[in-house]
Order: C-alpha cells, then structure tokens, then sequence
C-alpha cells in the first residue's frame, strides 16, 4: 500500500451549554430536560437542547 494514512481529527474544548434566561418558562423547561439528559449520559439529547436553547427565538443572542 502507498501514501500515508490520514491524520488524527483534533477536536477542540467542547462549547460550554448556553444560559438560559431565568424569566422564560421555555428556557426554563429546556434547561430541566438538559439536566435530565445529563443525567442519563445522553450527550446526543444534550447537544440537542443545547442548540434548541441557543436557537431560541425569543432569546437568540442572550447571553451565548
């Protein structure tokens, strides 16, 4: 076989999870299903409701 294998993929620090805002319900609620999340090491729900935390539309931008 010829040529050398690909390099290893570096990932960096994963993204801390985004804050939600204390006077929202809906952040609110987010942030409980990510904690059950956490708790249950689904890491793929986690990512999930941090991007629904993130996208949030009536907080996009708060505080990311």
């Amino acid at each position: 076989m010829s040529g050398s294998p690909n390099p290893p993929v570096q990932l960096g620090e994963p993204r801390p999870g985004p804050k939600p805002a204390a006077e929202c319900d809906v952040c609110q609620a987010l942030l409980h299903q990510r904690q059950l999340a956490e708790a249950r090491d689904d890491m793929s729900k986690v990512t999930e409701l941090n991007v629904e935390l993130r996208n949030h539309p009536e907080h996009a931008g708060h505080q990311r």
